[in-house]
């Protein structure tokens, strides 16, 4: 525990940094608490908003990671990314958070518990993406989701877990009320199969979700006009089913307050960048052994791995830019 400790103070003094070199446009604070550990401590949840008063109300864009506490290159990915588009001088430089035509709000870190114990689960042994409480119309058995035990994995809990409350919390507060807006928001993860998967609700069935159509113009533009090819594209539920994804269930949510409102235009658009972190193990095998190993790159590859999303993050994030009227 206290190498981890070590581990998410080294992630905390990055994210300060971030926040210093982006002066008045980067505001840091706690959004919430994990669940109480064994030991009774409680790991602080950050937050960071990034851009202007109007940037941040107008066109908001969400970014998180470290939902799963093995799945730590996921928030590596993310602070180089920050890094990259906050400072002046980089070639990635993002003028439009300056300029108030964009905000970002970030969670880097939603599971600290889970990252300091070096566990996929939060203190509490509750997989974090398997705890909204929706029902698969067909899980893949165990994987899916269970509620034998929390000494097994892929737990389900009993109810919304402290990590997942803070996370509800910050996409309604800063997302669900934005008139007139294309709202993206990518949670980062890691681990499955060879090739980086980009996708759309739902998890939870194969029934495509309202805006497909929309999604598939979003998968379309990343590749043909921003040339990210590399990816595979489409709803979760292609690549397997599980119950309880925080995603569907935020995006029913949405759903639910705004489809019968016809002169409402924003479009609330979650999608999960899944890392495929399994195409060394050729290269290096002993990955299988390691308790985190599929969850990250080879030690030689990884440099490159943690600069390599850049230019996917920043045209994501230049979503926000756009207006749903623009994909009509």
């Amino acid at each position: 525990m206290l190498r981890g400790i070590k581990r998410l103070n080294r992630y905390e003094k990055r994210l300060l940094r971030i926040a210093k070199l982006g002066g008045k446009l980067v505001k840091i604070q706690q959004a919430g608490f994990s669940r109480r550990t064994d030991e009774g401590f409680r790991f602080p949840i950050y937050s960071l908003e990034i851009g202007t008063k109007e940037g941040l109300e107008k066109h908001p864009v969400g970014i998180t990671a470290g939902v799963h506490g093995l799945e730590t290159i996921g928030i590596q990915i993310l602070i180089d990314f920050l890094e990259y588009i906050i400072n002046p001088k980089s070639t990635g430089y993002l003028p439009e958070l300056k300029k108030g035509k964009l905000g970002l709000v970030i969670i880097p870190i939603v599971n600290p518990g889970g990252v300091a114990a070096k566990t996929r689960a939060n203190p509490g042994g509750v997989d974090l993406m398997r705890n909204s409480g929706i029902d698969a119309e067909k899980a893949l058995p165990f994987f899916g989701g269970q509620k034998f035990s929390n000494k097994l994995p892929y737990f389900r809990g009993h109810g919304l877990e402290p990590e997942s409350r803070t996370l509800s919390r910050t996409v309604f507060e800063k997302f669900f009320h934005i008139e007139n807006s294309i709202l993206p928001v990518l949670d980062l993860h890691s681990g499955f199969g060879t090739v980086d998967n980009v996708w759309w609700p739902y998890a939870y069935t194969h029934k495509p979700c309202p805006d497909t159509p929309l999604y598939e113009k979003l998968a379309s533009h990343l590749k043909d006009h921003c040339g990210h090819i590399n990816f595979a594209y489409g709803p979760q539920s292609e690549s397997y089913t599980t119950h309880g994804d925080l995603w569907d269930k935020f995006y029913d949510h949405y759903q639910d307050l705004y489809s019968e409102k016809q002169d409402w235009e924003s479009k609330f658009l979650p999608l999960t960048l899944e890392v495929g972190t399994w195409s060394d193990i050729k290269e290096e095998p002993m990955k299988l052994f390691s308790k985190k190993g599929i969850f990250r790159p080879a030690e030689h590859n990884k440099s490159e791995v943690l600069t390599r999303y850049r230019g996917f993050l920043r045209d994501f994030v230049r979503l926000g830019l756009t207006k749903p009227k623009d994909w009509i």
